[in-house]
């Protein structure tokens, strides 16, 4: 892993990306929807990713959001050990040295019902683990996490525009709400040890889209399709859309997706703290990912076989476990 200070400008290229007003798109217009539904299955299609301005998520509760998530993260250490992660449980709190990653996090879904439980056995599709001392922190994520659901609604129905299939395939395929959010949270310092300028490394999102905010402090960063770097600058009142690797199977590798990581940029000095948000849209646990007839072209043939969403992140998180396993 190179240092700050030797991490080239070479590495890192000036790429714009795209910005997309979704405010006609909302305003349910035909033609209008038509024209952004295209921009946006272009953006997946070439880059794998791209901002969205106008989007129908208040700015109030965003601004709301990152003030809880705040004040979450600055509780007492032993305190949100308390609703720890576990190997059975993978909604609630990580800690900071909980792997390489060099962030707190905080994980959860949509509350279940308790008859749910039973249906599947995953460490996901579990309850959410809250503060008891927190009820308002509980109520706005619960809030923000509807909104997010709402709004990548939205993005699928444009996606299936694009791709002509019937506006509400894909979106109907995501109604149970089988999401992810995930808070981070990047402690400051004064210094960091040369070999840890990366504070979360390369990696791709196995789900369908993923909404990214950061709040004040850059360093989320793209990687193309060539392999170079590409900073994501804050921009006000957008989020960054990235597709995800059951997009990219289910459009049949049309879709692109995002390889990214988390950099303190090399022109830092002092290291800020910095907290981001990503929700991560999945399909229904029994959704079929096949891929439809419109993704394929003349003569093509779909390179994977159907597949449910449970059965695919059984296999996802069988296949990273036997990396990680390897690398020790």
């Amino acid at each position: 892993m190179i240092s700050i200070n030797e991490r080239s400008k070479e590495s890192i290229v000036s790429m714009p990306i795209p910005v997309i007003d979704f405010r006609l798109f909302l305003l349910d217009d035909t033609v209008a929807k038509e024209l952004i539904a295209n921009q946006i299955a272009s953006a997946l299609q070439e880059m794998g990713y791209f901002y969205l301005k106008n989007h129908d998520i208040s700015t109030t509760l965003i601004t709301q959001t990152f003030a809880q998530a705040k004040r979450f993260f600055a509780l007492p250490l032993e305190e949100k050990k308390q609703i720890a992660l576990t190997e059975n449980c993978h909604r609630g709190y990580i800690p900071m040295g909980k792997s390489s990653i060099l962030s707190e996090q905080f994980y959860f879904g949509r509350e279940m019902n308790p008859e749910e439980l039973d249906k599947l056995d995953h460490p996901f599709h579990q309850p959410n683990q809250w503060l008891q001392n927190q009820p308002e922190f509980r109520e706005r994520m619960l809030q923000f996490f509807t909104a997010c659901h709402t709004s990548t609604l939205k993005v699928l129905e444009a996606l299936a525009i694009a791709l002509k299939l019937p506006e509400s395939y894909f979106a109907e395929l995501h109604s149970e709400q089988n999401h992810a959010m995930g808070l981070h949270h990047y402690p400051g310092a004064s210094e960091l040890p040369q070999s840890q300028n990366i504070r979360l490394g390369e990696h791709t999102d196995g789900n369908t889209i993923t909404y990214v905010f950061q709040h004040e402090v850059e360093g989320l960063e793209i990687c193309t399709k060539t392999g170079e770097r590409v900073p994501v600058p804050l921009i006000p009142d957008t989020v960054v859309v990235m597709a995800g690797e059951i997009l990219q199977r289910w459009t049949n590798d049309k879709v692109y997706a995002t390889k990214h990581q988390v950099a303190i940029p090399y022109v830092s000095r002092h290291i800020q703290p910095r907290y981001s948000f990503a929700f991560f849209a999945s399909p229904n646990n029994d959704a079929e990912i096949a891929c439809p007839e419109n993704c394929l072209g003349a003569n093509e043939t779909a390179k994977y076989p159907p597949i449910l969403t449970s059965d695919f992140y059984i296999q996802r998180n069988n296949n990273t476990s036997i990396l990680t396993s390897s690398k020790n």
